[in-house]
């Protein structure tokens, strides 16, 4: 197969000749039309994304890390904690952890100050031993502190390249009201390529990743659809967790190389449904849903209301810092037409409904896994995630931000 893009081979069928000389049946034109195979395309180098999204890791003292690895540490089968340290450390020496790497999440530690500068201690081996990994020293960029790292991997026959770049700052931690030192990590990258159609069509396409893999069910692809030379985010790209995508009038199921180097589409025979638009104006995907009552409910059934969708966990910070604020709309708007769905991921049952009666969170509540069936519909990857519903059942707001004045547009009337 060629290095950039391989056009998709239709099946030929032949028919037999019947007895009696009885006329072969004919196929539809629709039927002849229709693709079947695969296609592959290959991948340029990847491109880091040095903005925009990134993990965010407060830096601790060693009390505190060793205090987090206690309660954390062996819930994540992941998570390599630091057994050995340099010698020599300064008493200003912090710890973190959130440096992923083939599949772990590796510890770390910082020592200096912003006269003398940084020196990054990684345990890039993930064997928990800082002393054998080579120390990196932070450069002053525009005013900051950052660390580029470019590192040739190894996944079973495979060597991969990863690259990330790490900077330090400072950030509020939620419920907090002081800024914090963090690392911010940006390990995020892109690769690109261009996928030759049965009727000579070319399709760009773009993967994203991060940390070398790009086959998660977070992780995306974009297709220029409209060949505009853009990825549109609401209607071209796509989570690998919705495994299909349609061009033209034929649906491909899609799969990504776990380390981006190629794309596959493979035609499938029929044709499914578009998926939810998912922008502002758009009908809200229908879903049904059982409450932790056990009373069995639709979104539908709220028609004539205004609905906030939340996505949240009782686990996750920002979810938690928001909750005050989700109280107070309830209670203003809740008599003049607003309801709340709240979608919490991953808590158990106990959990949830300990923490909703103790912060009054007097609306529905359901409960479902990582990726579930109504996050997969709504296109979720971060808590919280908010969607507003028009009384009409039309979407007009969605935002992992303030939803405050949105509500207000539709119900202070």
């Amino acid at each position: 197969m060629s290095h950039a893009s391989v056009a998709l081979v239709a099946a030929i069928v032949a028919a037999a000749a019947l007895p009696q000389a009885r006329p072969a049946r004919r196929m539809s034109n629709d039927a002849r039309a229709r693709p079947t195979g695969s296609l592959i395309a290959t991948t340029g180098s990847p491109q880091l994304i040095e903005s925009g999204g990134a993990a965010t890791t407060l830096l601790m003292n060693e009390r505190d890390y060793q205090a987090f690895v206690d309660l954390h540490g062996q819930q994540d089968p992941s998570f390599v904690p630091i057994r050995r340290k340099p010698e020599g450390l300064s008493p200003r020496a912090q710890y973190g952890f959130n440096l992923i790497l083939g599949g772990h999440n590796l510890c770390w530690a910082i020592d200096g100050g912003p006269e003398d500068g940084y020196t990054f201690y990684g345990d890039w081996n993930g064997n928990g031993d800082l002393t054998d990994d080579a120390p990196m020293r932070f450069e002053k960029v525009n005013g900051a502190f950052s660390l580029h790292v470019e590192r040739q991997e190894r996944d079973g026959g495979v060597t991969y390249p990863v690259a990330m770049t790490l900077v330090l700052d400072s950030a509020t931690p939620p419920g907090k009201t002081q800024a914090q030192p963090v690392l911010r990590t940006y390990n995020r990258s892109t690769r690109s390529g261009e996928l030759t159609m049965p009727d000579g069509r070319h399709v760009a396409f773009r993967l994203t990743g991060s940390a070398g893999f790009y086959a998660e069910a977070f992780h995306t692809v974009g297709f220029d659809l409209n060949g505009d030379g853009t990825f549109d985010a609401e209607t071209e790209v796509f989570r690998v967790s919705e495994k299909y995508v349609n061009v033209g009038d034929t649906s491909y199921a899609f799969a990504v190389d776990p380390h981006g180097r190629s794309l596959t589409l493979t035609a499938l025979t029929e044709h499914l449904a578009p998926r939810a638009a998912l922008t502002d104006g758009s009908p809200a995907p229908d879903f049904a849903f059982t409450d932790l009552d056990g009373a069995p409910r639709k979104l539908s059934d709220y028609r004539g209301k205004v609905v906030l969708l939340d996505f949240w966990g009782v686990w996750c910070g920002p979810c938690v810092a928001e909750v005050p604020r989700l109280v107070a709309l309830y209670e203003r708007y809740h008599d003049r037409g607003l309801e709340i769905i709240g979608l919490d991921t991953i808590d158990t049952r106990d959990k949830v409904l300990a923490f909703i009666d103790a912060h009054k969170m007097r609306w529905p509540q359901t409960i479902e896994p990582d990726k579930g069936p109504i996050q997969t519909l709504y296109r979720v990857h971060g808590w919280p995630t908010y969607y507003v519903i028009a009384s009409d059942g039309t979407i007009r707001k969605a935002a992992s931000g303030s939803i405050d004045s949105v509500v207000a547009a539709l119900l202070d009337r």
